[in-house]
Formats: structure tokens, sequence, C-alpha cells
């Protein structure tokens, strides 16, 4: 065991394979529950949670904390508007819930370990569709054992981009910047909206998406994605530019080529 942050640490090798492990197993617990069927609450008008966003954090903290027992854990079903003292967990335990209660297959878990100043590990998994995707600090990305990388285009006219909505719209008022969506959607091949960060990250990671941005995010929706996106050779940003770090509201990840590109149409939205 190797010695970082504060607490010992199992080898990167280790932690990874651990952290797949737990991910895989949540999964499978999420699987199972869509089959016998799940009860279905409202956090808001447009936010669901279901009892299997609760199984599946129940586990993956139990599982986490005993890779390592040090450390916090910040859960999207059980985050009491305080962040833990570093290092900590950061867990989406079924990032697409709203999918996941239609039976629409775009869904995932999403598990990171931020030690205070990085991301250390993450990883996305897709259990529909049997990808994992993951990262260790300067490691690399890996789908399924394989290494991946970001794309390269230069022009955002090659592009496909992807973005999100966010839960506190109303009927009067989106909750986001429309201007900016209007702005790239004139000039990208498509624009896509998947209804998971969490795997709208992974794809910008393996190259199937150029770039992604969503104003307004929680950490456990971006934090493993983070690292999947910087470790596959991309960038990543605040949302209006500026490093990123796990208390970001919101993210813009691209190829590195593009960056730049995508951040000044954020600032420049409103040009036609």
């Amino acid at each position: 065991m190797q010695r970082g942050q504060g607490v010992f640490r199992k080898a990167d090798d280790q932690m990874i394979d651990e952290i797949i492990q737990a991910a895989h197993e949540a999964g499978s617990i999420l699987l199972a529950a869509a089959q016998s069927g799940v009860e279905i609450s409202r956090k808001s008008s447009h936010e669901l949670v279901t009892t299997a966003d609760l199984l599946s954090e129940k586990y993956l903290k139990t599982r986490l904390l005993e890779i390592v027992p040090e450390a916090g854990f910040l859960g999207e079903e059980s985050w009491e508007r305080e962040f833990p003292a570093p290092p900590f967990w950061i867990v989406d335990p079924l990032d697409g819930t709203n999918n996941y209660a239609h039976g629409y297959p775009v869904w995932a878990v999403s598990i990171a370990y931020w030690n205070g100043n990085d991301v250390e590990y993450g990883c996305v998994h897709d259990p529909g569709r049997n990808e994992t995707f993951s990262a260790s600090r300067g490691s690399g990305t890996w789908m399924n054992g394989r290494q991946v990388f970001s794309t390269s285009v230069k022009e955002i006219s090659d592009c496909i981009f992807a973005t999100g909505f966010p839960y506190h719209r109303k009927i009067d008022d989106p909750g986001m910047d429309l201007d900016v969506l209007r702005y790239f959607l004139g000039r990208v091949q498509g624009i896509r909206r998947g209804g998971s960060a969490a795997l709208d990250l992974a794809y910008v990671a393996c190259g199937r998406l150029d770039g992604f941005w969503e104003e307004h995010l929680k950490p456990w929706d971006m934090a493993a994605g983070f690292l999947l996106t910087t470790e596959s050779g991309g960038k990543v940003s605040a949302y209006e530019g500026g490093k990123w770090t796990p208390f970001s509201g919101g993210v813009v990840a691209s190829g590195k080529p593009i960056h730049h590109t995508m951040l000044q149409g954020i600032k420049n939205k409103k040009e036609r």
C-alpha cells in the first residue's frame, strides 16, 4: 500500500479494479430492480427518484468505504448540502434516473475519488450496453480494457455536441441560456440530449461526441467524466471558463482543438 493525501491507499491498478467491480455490482442491482419493478417518486416537478437509486447508493457507500475506510462519501441521494472533508468519494448511483424510470436505455453508474486537489480515479459504467469507462490520474482512459481518446477535430462545423436541460426549468423559464443552444445549433453538425451527463462526458472521452456543455450540474454528474475526458487527451473547464473543480456549477468538455472555440461560443452567444 502507498501513502497519499493523508490516507493509506492501495496501488492504482488494484484501486481502479475494485472501483470497476463496485460499479458493475451497482449496475447489476439496477438491472435487477428494473426487471422486478421499482417505486418512483418525485424530487421536484421534473426530477424523479426510484427505490433503485437508493439501493445502488446504499451498496456503493458500503463497498467504497471498504476500499478506503478513511474517505468521506458524497452521494446524490444522501447529500445533506455539506461537502465532506477530502478525500472523498463522489457518487451518482444512477445518472439518468428519469430515463431509467421510463425504460429509456441511457443511464449509468458514476464513481469518482477526489483527493482534495484532483479527481484521482473515475469510472462510468453503462449496464445496459455493458460498457465501462475508467481512468486513473496519469494512466489514460479505458473502455472495457481498450484505451480510448477524445477527438482531434478542429472545426466545430464538423462536430456533434451534446448538452442537457435543467430540472429547475419552468413553463415560462427554461432555466438555461437558450442563446448558447441557438449559437451552437446553427454551427455544428448536430446536438444531442441524452439525459445522462456522466455518459455524455464518457462519450467525449472516447470520441463519440466532440464536445459537451451544460450550465447547471452537480459534482456527481461531472467528477468521473472530468477525469475520463482529461485522461483521454481532451480538455475540461468550468462552464464560463477557468479551472474545473467538483464545486463548479457547470462544465465544458471537448477535444482540445475546439475547446477555446466552445468557450468563445458561450461568451459570444448573442452573435448571430
